[in-house]
């Protein structure tokens, strides 16, 4: 049997982990962004739903909804 024809049986096996490692990964990605992106969506739906006043309370204008969710803090200094 010639050693350059085929590759030993252990590098074979980790080549197919890899492969189908590196496919779950990447699956598990895109299910974790489709499912913040679907939270992310219902808070801001949420927060929309609510009065001024709740907001105020909560110290949010409308205006900031979006980047609270998406967690984009406020440059420092600025306050509602």
């Amino acid at each position: 049997m010639s050693t350059i024809s085929s590759a030993p049986p252990a590098a074979q096996g980790i080549t197919g982990r890899s492969w189908a490692g590196g496919f779950a990964a990447s699956m598990k990605r895109r299910w974790v962004a489709y499912l913040t992106s679907r939270i992310e969506q219902a808070a801001i739906a949420q927060l929309w739903s609510m009065s001024d006043r709740e907001l105020k309370d909560l110290g949010l204008r409308r205006s900031e909804i979006t980047s609270a969710v998406r967690d984009n803090p406020r440059p420092r200094g600025q306050f509602p």
